[in-house]
């Protein structure tokens, strides 16, 4: 008999707090300081943190594209966004204007 390990990950996102969206779309620069003038812990969430978000249907995300801390992986002009409304990704320049919003730890 085969023995099956289960192995157990849990979801980012559920271990989150999920601050209000963004009145109007900002620059990664804009988005990054906004979330941080929250306050102690707030800050920009990652790409996965997001994309995970849609997954498990975090309430309160409009369907917009949100910016994500996560920089583009060989040119660091650039960063992920997330579009939660299809739940997809890509990077775009940081001068670029997306949604926010701001999570932080539980």
């Amino acid at each position: 008999m085969v023995e099956v390990k289960t192995i157990i990950q849990e979801i980012p996102s559920k271990k989150l707090e999920w601050g209000e969206v963004s009145d109007k779309q900002m620059n990664w620069f804009e988005a990054k300081k906004w979330c941080e003038e929250k306050g102690k812990g707030w800050r920009l969430p990652t790409r996965v943190e997001l994309l995970q978000a849609f997954d498990e249907k975090i309430e309160g995300f409009k369907g917009y594209t949100f910016w994500s801390s996560t920089e583009g992986y060989n040119n660091t002009d650039n960063a992920w966004g997330v579009y939660l409304s299809g739940g997809f990704s890509y990077y775009s320049t940081k001068v670029t204007a997306y949604y926010v919003r701001a999570c932080r730890q539980i």
